[in-house]
């Protein structure tokens, strides 16, 4: 048997393809409230209820004392997002106590207002009995903005010291009290939280007007305590209490015995009034640690609404060497949000940053707040995308634009600038002033990184070392775009951006992304730039460097347009040719005699290979149609045919030629099952491995999947095509069925005897809408036997696929139509390719959250990511160690767990990474060597699996003739399968 096929045959893999009620994926960074609302921000509002008893003035130090040092330490470490405001109970007006009432309104605690609460609350002195009871219905009242009672007009309410009841008024005649306490709630804010902290060091004593409470609850209640619990509960039941917000109840025993009855009460109050359990403190530390672990809570509620306090999220991520670089970017209330690329590092089977330590915080699933990434100067940047990375190399940008005729490109510089016109830049008549005129556009454009959200970096190496395996000696150069409507050329030792390329579509725009436009209703981006990954065409001089450098892109969701740069002088690189698509916009539509009006928004990322036409071999791309957002945006529905996007186009790489296309409409081959867009790239096999493409595989926005044979004997492009199956049909026509495929498929190989097939890999996931539970979601691995005929017997279809994960899963040999999965956990999706290696299909999913976001629309949830291992023949699962156990998570018994990820947002795909079997993968330093030539790092070489920030499992590569000395990503084909390094033409 030909050996590289042999090893094809387990170690194939698919690309990854880069990556609506109206939305897109960029839902799961939103709550659900309108972030154009200004009054939409993160507050707390806390009212403290303070114990002034008597009892407070005892011991050494008193609690009064001991009160007072722990409220400075709290106050003085305030987050912002909190509101304070203050009650005390009432002495004075009898000897038994009398209730209690508000003498700070819950204010912003600025820094005045934080010296004037410490000096009040230490100012304070114990004078009264404990009325619980009383005080705290005083203190709801003031939170309802109802009328005061007496508690609040006599006694020392009245008195200055240490300050009037807030709804006394006092002058030369006397004093007076206003009708109605002013609530401190703003009921336009929808994402504000309210709390009373109820402090006290004994029980209830003199606290016997159950009326307090009775005339608001409307309920009986006997006694303090059980009074309490009903106020809690009244306070915060928002269907029942007087104001329709909710409440929360705090309560902190201090200087309490933690078995004694009060602390039992105590603990019924906080249920009822949502805070699950009372605090204990016996000393100021404890008081404040208390009262701190408190505030951290609230201000955490109120930090995670809308856009801002989102964590930084990595979706998008590119291995080479020991070197991991992440296009980072932070969802923020506006249409374009900041980005950044970052380099890490590979060590010892984890991700670690400059100084290296792990870059992963497991608690948050993201950047760990301490981590420095490489070309950082200074401080830690940890997470924050705006500090360290590509962004802060920034200096003297050059940037380059492209022709509006679509071929060449100039420098966009200040000589330029003086020839161009306002409406060159988008500036419109009412632009705002911080931009209203071309120079200060132009100023915003050379400092502006924006979000690669769906860009997957691209490496190109320009300069090779002697063995290909220190990236210190090589010259690499890495290409990410962003939503800012450039792509951008940054050098990896450094940093250094070399370049940035805008096209003249996107400096029409420039206005708008440099001002950044609001979000449209539901919390929708307005404007996206250039949110599409590149693809690189690289030839090599006799020594292995690069000799010419061509890259491809897509615009993704910022328009239909492909580009082609050449790159082959990194400090001259200009615009070679621009297919214009026929999703219209402002700025572009397609030309009717094109071939390509029928191409939508250009999501698919183009897969390069060749095809032989008579004698000539040509280099060509193969890309989807793209995406229809008026088709699919809207959720809940799917149009029975796609207006745009339903089609394959090929291209001759070098002359953006169209060679042929495959669709139900204007194109070269007709295929009337052809109804829905292909958003994801194209997978390309090439069987015999002469270099040349032999079939294209795909899937649809209608869950279908197609093959393409290619005839490589052709005379012509109209005969390039043999012909076109429709493998499978995995889509419905009801809300359940409705199946999309976002993503490119992977293929695998595989020969019994004189049999072949090949297996095709997909997994459906609603991409416009991750938060979707009505859809019944799958991984589908389809077993392609007939692929060397263009005539199909029978279209595949999922009662033809056993589901393997099921409570009766069936034992598969491998001699069926294939295998499913169907998932267990609501709304969980497959959100990005899948990957094949050594006879596994690999793979992630996302699942949203299971609280319902109604119940509290200011709350951003994620969810959760999963990583799943399965044979590619019998859909057995297995753990990403080999170790013959399945895979496991949950711990509920289920073989088909999944592997839970840390981080909670969209994963990307599951990436094989070839370590050394005993090494640490590098040893510290920026370039990562990862040892001495002559040492295979003390093992046999091994595959780590990463995902994102995160590496799974290792295991040894099945074949003796694979040896590694360094950390090196597994390479791919022109299939896009993967295979160790330097193996691909072996026979």
């Amino acid at each position: 048997m030909n050996r590289t096929l042999f090893f094809l045959s387990l170690l194939g893999a698919i690309l990854l393809s880069p990556s609506t009620v109206y939305a897109d994926d960029t839902e799961i960074y939103f709550a659900q409230v309108d972030a154009n609302n200004n009054e939409n921000e993160k507050t707390a509002n806390v009212l403290f209820l303070l114990d002034t008893s008597g009892s407070m003035e005892r011991g050494s130090p008193t609690k009064m004392s001991q009160l007072k040092t722990a409220f400075t330490q709290v106050v003085d470490g305030l987050g912002d997002g909190v509101r304070i405001g203050l009650g005390k109970f009432n002495g004075g007006y009898d000897s038994n106590g009398y209730g209690g009432y508000v003498f700070y309104p819950v204010s912003e605690m600025d820094d005045p207002a934080r010296e004037e609460v410490k000096s009040l609350v230490n100012s304070l002195s114990g004078t009264s009995n404990t009325p619980t009871m009383e005080a705290y219905s005083e203190m709801a009242r003031y939170m309802m903005g109802l009328s005061p009672t007496g508690y609040a007009k006599r006694g020392e309410a009245t008195d200055n010291d240490p300050r009037l009841s807030v709804n006394i008024t006092c002058s030369y005649h006397g004093c007076t009290s206003e009708n109605y306490y002013q609530s401190p709630m703003n009921m336009e804010n929808q994402c504000e939280s309210n709390h009373i902290i109820v402090m006290t060091d004994g029980d209830p004593t003199q606290d016997s007007d159950t009326n307090s409470v009775r005339n608001l609850t409307g309920e009986y209640c006997s006694g303090s305590y059980d009074c309490q619990r009903d106020l809690a509960s009244w306070l915060l039941n928002e269907s029942k209490n007087s104001k329709g917000r909710s409440v929360r109840t705090w309560q902190v025993a201090f200087g309490v015995s933690s078995g004694s009855s009060q602390v039992t009460n105590m603990r019924n109050v906080a249920i009822n009034g949502g805070t699950e359990d009372v605090r204990l403190a016996a000393s100021a530390s404890e008081l404040a640690a208390e009262f701190n672990d408190i505030l951290n809570l609230i201000a955490e509620d109120s930090q995670t609404i809308t856009s801002p306090g989102v964590s930084v999220n990595q979706n998008n991520r590119l291995e080479h060497l020991d070197q991991l670089y992440y296009a980072m970017f932070k969802p923020e209330s506006t249409s374009v949000w900041p980005g950044n690329l970052k380099r890490y590092r590979l060590e010892g089977g984890g991700v670690v940053d400059a100084n290296g330590n792990s870059a992963l915080d497991t608690e948050t699933g993201y950047v760990r707040e301490s981590a420095k990434s490489f070309w950082t100067d200074g401080e830690p940047d940890g997470p924050d995308v705006r500090k360290g990375g590509a962004r802060a190399e920034l200096s003297g940008r050059k940037l380059i634009v492209g022709n509006a005729n679509g071929n060449g490109s100039y420098t966009l510089d200040t000589a330029a600038l003086e020839d161009m016109e306002a409406a060159d830049f988008g500036i419109p008549d009412d632009a705002v002033p911080a931009f209203d005129t071309k120079e200060e556009v132009y100023a915003a454009l050379l400092e502006l990184w924006a979000d690669p959200m769906h860009s997957v970096p691209l490496l190109v190496n320009y300069e090779v070392d002697q063995d290909g395996s220190d990236a210190d000696d090589q010259v690499n150069y890495i290409f990410v775009s962003t939503n800012g409507g450039m792509l951008h050329a940054i050098d990896t030792k450094t940093g250094e951006e070399k370049f940035a390329f805008m096209p003249d579509q996107m400096l029409k725009r420039a206005y708008d992304l440099v001002r950044s436009p609001p979000l449209k209703e539901d919390n929708i981006r307005s404007l996206y730039g250039l949110d599409g990954s590149w693809v690189a065409y690289r030839t090599a001089k006799e020594n292995g460097d690069a000799d010419e450098v061509h890259i491809y892109g897509g615009m993704r969701r910022g328009g239909s347009n492909y580009y082609a740069l050449d790159v082959s002088d990194i400090n001259n690189p200009h615009l070679e040719w621009r297919i214009r698509g026929g999703w219209a916009d402002e700025t572009s539509t397609a030309d009717p005699d094109s071939g390509f009006n029928r191409l939508g928004q250009t999501w698919s990322t183009p897969t390069l290979t060749r095809v032989r036409v008579g004698d000539t071999v040509k280099p060509v791309l193969v890309f989807g149609g793209g995406y229809d957002p008026d088709g699919h945006d809207t959720a809940g529905s799917r149009p029975i045919k796609d207006d745009l996007g339903n089609m394959v186009y090929m291209v001759d790489a070098l002359t953006g030629e169209r060679l042929w296309s495959v669709g139900s409409d204007g194109a070269s081959t007709q295929v009337s099952e052809m109804k829905w867009g292909v958003p994801g790239g194209v997978a390309v096999v090439d069987l015999n491995f002469d270099g040349l493409a032999d079939y294209l595989y795909f899937g649809d926005l209608g869950g279908q999947i197609f093959r393409v044979n290619l005839d490589n004997t052709a005379t012509g492009n109209s005969d390039l095509v043999e012909g076109v199956v429709r493998l499978a049909a995995l889509g419905g026509t009801s809300t359940p069925d409705h199946r999309r495929f976002y993503e490119a498929p992977a293929v695998g190989y595989q020969r019994t005897g004189l049999s072949e097939t090949l297996y095709v890999v997909l997994g459906s996931g609603y991409r416009a809408h991750p938060l979707d539970t009505d859809t019944e979601e799958g991984l589908f691995v389809v077993a392609d036997r007939n692929f060397k005929s263009v005539s199909q017997p029978d279209v595949i279809t999922p009662s033809d696929l056993p589901v393997v994960n099921g409570v009766n899963a069936p034992s598969l040999d491998g001699s069926g139509d294939g295998w499913r999965v169907d998932f267990n956990r609501e709304g969980e999706k497959v959100m990005s390719s899948p990957t094949i290696f050594q006879g596994s299909v690999l793979f992630t999913t996302y699942k949203p959250s299971d609280t319902d976001q109604d119940s509290d629309p200011c709350v951003v949830r994620y969810g959760n990511a999963y990583a799943y291992r399965a044979d590619m023949l019998t859909g057995e699962a297995r753990s990403f160690n080999n170790d013959g156990t399945t895979s496991g998570g949950d711990g509920d018994g289920s073989t088909w767990e999944g592997e839970e990820l840390e981080g909670g947002s969209i994963p990307p795909s599951v990436t094989p990474l070839s370590i050394d079997g005993g090494g640490d993968g590098g040893n510290g330093g920026d370039g990562g060597d990862g040892g001495d030539d002559d040492d295979d790092g003390g093992g046999d070489p091994k595959v780590v699996f990463n995902v994102g920030l995160e590496v799974l499992g290792g295991e040894e590569i099945a074949y003796d003739m694979f040896r590694k000395q360094r950390w090196y990503p597994m390479e791919k084909n022109d299939a896009n399968q993967y295979f160790p390094p330097g193996q691909e033409g072996e026979q």
